[in-house]
């Protein structure tokens, strides 16, 4: 099929070809839970989030910082949001380098440890906000252009159309956007996917795709880095076994058989008691000023 180059370049076509492939997606299909539901996930794993692969983990936080500080949007007199901050990866750091920090997160779980966190450290500069991202009321909530850095890492907060652009509505000058910008490889995942819902997991992770050419089509110019991420998660067969039904608990209900087939899954690949998962991911790093627009 032949289209039109002006139909590339329109708002319009990005929108909706970023909307039908997302829901077309086996994630999307199969998924089960609202995302009010699914805080109750995040709520389960904060206790243990990011306690792994700390090397490789704060490998990506520097780099990360660097190109903010190096392109002018992390600054000692920026005031930063940070969407979907979990236990504070990115806020914490964050907290040293700028004026102020809000954190907002869904889970209360998470905005729990970080609050611990930052009261530990003796920071006085984060401001930590229980909400769910799409139910911010931004001029509402005080949060219309009211932040020089608007920040989104990973996070399923950020998942269509109107909560990206609620980005750009926040911001009075940059954003920057991690996600997804390719297949993530996780052999147990695949494995138990095609075992419970016999198709293959199609997770090539369009995000980056469509958001980087939707920003073009509104007349921002953004820049995106790429950078490999790779993680190891080493658990008890127990362990390992929670982790994966609640994983495809967003998917569907845990039913005994389920339970079984996770649980048969991962004992046959155990190796004296511990089960190791290798996750290998692309990823994208997102900028762009929204005080320019052409």
């Amino acid at each position: 099929m032949e289209l039109d180059f002006a139909v590339l370049c329109q708002e319009d076509f990005w929108r909706q070809a970023w909307e039908q492939t997302r829901k077309s997606s086996p994630q999307m299909r199969r998924r089960i839970r609202e995302e009010k539901e699914a805080i109750e996930f995040w709520n389960q794993v904060a206790p243990k989030y990011g306690q792994h692969h700390t090397d490789k983990r704060q490998e990506r936080i520097e780099r990360v910082i660097n190109i903010l500080e190096e392109n002018g949007m992390l600054t000692q007199e920026a005031d930063v949001l940070d969407v979907g901050c979990g236990p504070g990866t990115y806020a914490l750091p964050f907290s040293g380098r700028c004026k102020s920090v809000t954190a907002l997160d869904g889970a209360r779980e998470m905005c729990r440890i970080l609050e611990e966190k930052a009261a530990e450290d003796g920071l006085t500069n984060v401001t930590v906000l229980q909400h769910m991202w799409e139910d911010v009321d931004l001029e509402k909530d005080g949060l219309l252009n009211r932040f020089d850095l608007v920040f989104a890492s990973m996070t399923p907060a950020v998942c269509d159309y109107d909560t990206f652009m609620k980005i750009n509505l926040a911001s009075r000058k940059f954003c920057c956007l991690i996600s997804w910008a390719g297949g993530t490889v996780n052999e147990a995942r695949s494995d138990l996917w095609e075992l419970l819902f016999h198709e293959k997991d199609d997770n090539r992770g369009y995000h980056a795709f469509f958001q980087f050419n939707l920003l073009l089509s509104m007349g921002y110019y953004p820049s995106i880095d790429y950078f490999n991420s790779h993680w190891v998660n080493e658990e008890t067969v127990e362990e390992a076994i929670e982790g994966l039904c609640r994983s495809f608990w967003l998917y569907t209900e845990i039913t005994p058989e389920v339970k079984d087939t996770i649980a048969g899954y991962v004992r046959e690949r155990s190796k004296n008691g511990v089960f190791r998962q290798e996750t290998s991911s692309r990823l994208s790093i997102m900028t762009w000023r929204v005080d320019e627009q052409f």
